[in-house]
């Protein structure tokens, strides 16, 4: 998403440096020299720069700080290497000093790793005579019994090496993406520079985070939303560490974001919706954030949610080829879109059954109403039953005006719409189908593309999006297709949700890292460790491929033929569940009244609620 990238620098001089070499014109120093990582783990290095050479060190010149590899006899391993962006830039004549996160992608082992600048598609500085400070490197495996014991109480083995391996990434993610002040915990970046907490990644993030979080950090999150929120109800998109907040006044999925991160922490603690903050409870505040929805994004004559022109899920809009693009403004189109619809009817959804908890029938029923209006208008007026999906928006006014958007299938929105319920079993096998042929037409390696086709060259003015599959426009987007997966997953399509969420793994797994995007070709785009499709990723493998599902008073899972034990230790529950034909539950702690084992085709439910039972299901 475009944010504002705020970037705060300060390092300490560094006591040695590179001696000038003569004819050299930019100088480079890196410190430590003697480093020992993970896989995949975030490694922040201090960088000096001295630049003596007429050009402006900077991104939009095309410079870079990459590395090169050798053995530790000298022996060239990999010349070309991820590229790294500057954070300041370095003017001609000075010197800047910098920390800059780094990460590695190499197979374990030892190295000698080369710092250089490279000017991309003209020249290396090494080339130059500029000289390369050398760091020695001790790469360790990511996929580690002393990793898994520091950093995964909820540990599974799925069957699947590549799912298995996927837990560790994600989980080395999440890791990279702590905010701490202090040394306490504040948040989750949305990726490496996003450095903001941002309340549509977080709900995201929230379904597999609370497997491996403290529930305190997490409640401590959605907290700071609540306190940022406007009298009237109005959620921010954005904080940060040191109380800044905005909002992307495009979009309309923010209040929605909130409710549905505050579902998951209260399926663990309903009883944290009674408690206020500013003294206001947090039930309240979850009805005041839709109820500021309703009140004035809702189009009374249609009946829909209303936003800018966006492509699909998107924050950049059709307006301003700058960063105008994510604020309304006059050049705005309302448009009504498949995924705001989706997003509002699942937060109404969830709202109503937290409201219902805490015995407030009158709010519980207000949503349930309000949530089955927007169903019926979003079937009514979006689905396009001879295309065999959801339109991407419609335009206020020029509902015949783009008629060549009916051939646009955005992944994001109708998979919101198969979680919101929206599209029935034999509707979902015939999006599969057309998935498929436009997957194939396109020679697509993973369902994470996320327009199918993409809209056309400049049609929108911002340089990120005026090219067809980069970005918003259509790129290869995790936290797109990881919902995807999950929504298969919900309706019953498990082969189908199983085999694309090998292929998502098998492409993270290659690059180490899970991008923000990636374009047509497979080049990692934007962010590093993506926090948000790392979210979905986990919530996928947890809730859908082994069939994990929660309500506020119990567990329940599928027993089946796939083979895989799961051990779970979250907010004082503690379980390990053990499949085959056979499901065996060992439950040493259970803070929820009983865990449900279901057996057969589903109509045979075993239920338990005794502390440190054995329980199996029989053939």
């Amino acid at each position: 998403m475009i944010r504002s990238r705020l970037f705060v620098a300060g390092v300490a001089a560094l006591s040695a440096f590179v001696s000038p070499l003569q004819g050299t014109v930019v100088k480079m120093a890196c410190a430590p020299q003697q480093v020992t990582a993970r896989q995949g783990e975030k490694t922040v290095l201090r960088f000096t720069v001295k630049n003596d050479s007429p050009w402006r060190l900077e991104g939009t010149k095309n410079f870079f700080i990459s590395y090169h590899v050798r053995d530790e006899a000298g022996r060239e391993v990999r010349f070309e290497n991820r590229r790294f962006a500057l954070p300041v830039p370095v003017r001609p004549g000075a010197t800047v000093r910098f920390d800059l996160p780094v990460y590695f992608s190499l197979a374990p082992g030892a190295y000698r790793l080369e710092w250089d600048i490279v000017r991309e598609g003209e020249f290396w500085g090494r080339d130059r005579g500029w000289p390369t400070p050398v760091v020695s490197l001790r790469l360790l495996p990511l996929v580690a019994d002393d990793f898994r014991k520091a950093w995964l109480p909820t540990f599974f083995l799925s069957g699947s090496e590549r799912l298995d391996r996927e837990q560790y990434l994600v989980r080395q993610v999440f890791r990279n993406n702590e905010i701490r002040v202090g040394g306490r915990f504040f948040g989750f970046a949305a990726g490496t520079t996003y450095p903001q907490v941002w309340i549509r990644d977080t709900a995201t993030m929230l379904g597999y985070a609370r497997f491996v979080y403290p529930l305190a950090d997490l409640q401590g999150i959605v907290d700071r939303f609540f306190a940022a929120q406007a009298p009237a109800g109005e959620v921010q998109d954005w904080v940060d560490s040191i109380g800044r907040c905005d909002k992307n006044t495009v979009e309309s999925d923010q209040e929605s974001s909130l409710v549905l991160a505050a579902w998951q922490l209260a399926l663990s603690d309903p009883a944290w919706l009674r408690g206020d903050v500013a003294g206001v409870s947090r039930l309240r505040r979850l009805d005041m954030a839709l109820d500021w929805l309703w009140q004035n994004r809702l189009d009374a004559k249609r009946g829909l949610i209303w936003s800018g022109f966006t492509a699909d899920w998107g924050d950049v809009e059709r307006s301003y080829p700058d960063q105008r693009a994510i604020k309304l403004s006059d050049r705005s189109q309302r448009t009504f879109s498949t995924y705001a619809q989706a997003l509002f009817i699942q937060a109404a959804n969830r709202l109503a059954l937290m409201a219902g908890r805490l015995g407030d029938k009158a709010r519980a029923g207000k949503w349930r109403d309000r949530e089955k209006a927007v169903a019926a208008e979003c079937r009514r007026q979006l689905y396009l039953a001879d295309q065999g999906y959801f339109l991407v928006h419609r335009v206020e006014g020029q509902d015949d005006a783009l008629r060549w958007e009916r051939n646009i299938l955005a992944v994001g929105g109708n998979a919101e719409a198969m979680r919101a319920g929206l599209m029935s079993k034999a509707e979902i096998a015939r999006f599969l189908n057309v998935l498929e042929q436009r997957r194939g037409e396109y020679g697509l390696r993973t369902v994470s593309f996320t327009l199918l086709p993409p809209f056309p060259e400049n049609f929108f003015p911002h340089p990120a999006l005026r090219q067809p599959w980069s970005y918003q426009n259509g790129g290869e987007w995790d936290w797109i297709g990881g919902r995807l997966v999950s929504a298969l997953y919900q309706a019953g399509f498990r082969n189908e949700a199983d085999r694309y969420l090998e292929e998502i793994a098998a492409k993270n797994l290659a690059d180490m890292n899970i991008f923000e995007w990636s374009d047509k070709a497979g080049n990692g785009q934007g962010a590093l460790f993506y926090a948000g499709a790392a979210g979905v990723l986990g919530e996928a493998i947890l809730h859908g491929h082994l069939g994990l599902n929660e309500d506020f008073d119990r567990y329940t899972v599928a027993a089946g033929p796939d083979l895989f034990t799961l051990t779970i230790s979250k907010s004082g529950d503690r379980f390990t569940i053990l499949n085959s034909d056979r499901l065996t539950v060992d439950i040493s702690s259970l803070s929820k009244k009983e865990i449900c084992l279901v057996t057969g085709r589903g109509d045979k439910k075993i239920c338990t609620s005794t502390d440190r039972t054995i329980v199996k299901s029989k053939k």
